[in-house]
């Protein structure tokens, strides 16, 4: 498996762990559940680096 897959598949990763902590820290309220929206919200900015370092090491093989 190349690298660049690999990175883009962890983007993809981190979006749907993001979306699930965020949905997760939405179903009540509480201190907790409000821990868990920012962690989902923390998660979902690696995405983008995952992305870019994917394309970087993509166009690099090249």
């Amino acid at each position: 498996m190349k690298i660049s897959n690999l990175l883009y598949i962890l983007g993809f990763a981190s979006i749907a762990l993001s979306a699930a902590n965020y949905l997760k820290g939405k179903s009540e309220d509480g201190q907790e559940e409000a821990t868990k929206e920012r962690d989902g919200l923390f998660v979902g900015h690696w995405a983008p680096t995952f992305f870019i370092l994917g394309k970087i090491a993509e166009d690099r093989k090249m």
